[in-house]
């Protein structure tokens, strides 16, 4: 059963999101206020190289004033498709672009408050194809053999979400004998 929507008052707009106070009737009769982040939707890309190698990102994260790794991401431009994103995404932040596209997954990033679905694809067959990255970003792409990255989740050395998230799926569809 869905929800109904009630008022709805919005209390910022920013350059990637909007927050709205948003009076909502549940699907069990009862009214409640609830604070929602609208958010247009995100990829992340595993860009795997032949090699068996990840690109990941040492990406310095204003939010958590720390430099963290990362899998590749951006979010969804006005009209933008999540292919369409992911294709421009790996090549700004990576220099690369791929041939083979395969999708993983979509899911909720945060579904207790914002309205955020994140589409994650396997990009292979990587070619180099710099494009001019983000200025407000702060990054530097890393090669890390695929078995590496997953004992970095393991070990906390990874902690982004969409991440973890994204190196799993990749790493439990990958064929048996290859690196």
């Amino acid at each position: 059963m869905k929800t109904r929507t009630g008022r709805e008052k919005e209390i910022f707009r920013g350059r990637v999101f909007r927050l709205v106070l948003r009076d909502l009737r549940l699907p069990n009769g009862r009214r409640a206020r609830f604070s929602i982040i609208e958010h247009p939707g995100a990829v992340a890309i595993v860009p795997l190289l032949d090699s068996g190698e990840v690109i990941l990102l040492r990406q310095y994260r204003p939010s958590i004033g720390r430099t963290i790794y990362e899998i590749p991401a951006g979010t969804l431009e006005k009209g933008e498709g999540p292919l369409q994103a992911a294709r421009r995404e790996i090549r700004e932040e990576t220099g690369y672009r791929a041939r083979r596209w395969t999708r993983l997954g979509t899911f909720y990033t945060a579904p207790g408050f914002c309205t955020e679905r994140l589409h994650v694809y396997l990009a292979r067959d990587l070619v180099p194809d710099p494009a001019a990255g983000d200025p407000h970003e702060v990054l530097r792409p890393v090669r890390v053999p695929l078995p590496r990255a997953i004992r970095m989740i393991r070990t906390g050395r990874i902690r982004d979400a969409k991440s973890i998230a994204g190196l799993f799926l990749c790493h439990g569809r990958r064929p048996q004998g290859t690196k």
